[in-house]
């Protein structure tokens, strides 16, 4: 799995921020051997609302597989809530591929 492409729309993501999202979606490899080949290929965009708006963080990923693509987006108040409702998405969408 290559995450080669992070856009953040003017927002720049804490290092930390970066690990969590691209360890949650590693993560889901475990669920499906094509997530870990090689050639599957992780876009991430993270939407940072205004301070005043809620919900403050919107995330989409979309990750290119052998085969197919998956894709989850979801917004919250924290990147760690947003990126577990995105996680979650992802997760039916690959219990549905391999079924």
């Amino acid at each position: 799995m290559q995450f080669n492409n992070w856009n953040s729309d003017g927002y720049d993501p804490s290092a930390a921020d970066r690990e969590l999202i691209e360890e949650k979606i590693a993560k889901l490899a475990k669920f499906d051997a094509r997530l870990a080949d090689e050639s599957t290929s992780v876009h991430i965009e993270i939407v940072r609302g205004k301070k005043h708006e809620s919900p403050n963080f919107g995330i989409r990923v979309q990750i290119t597989i052998p085969g197919g693509s998956l894709r989850g987006e979801a917004s919250g108040a924290t990147i760690a809530e947003t990126i577990d409702e995105v996680e979650r998405k992802l997760r039916n969408q690959i219990g549905k591929l391999r079924d």
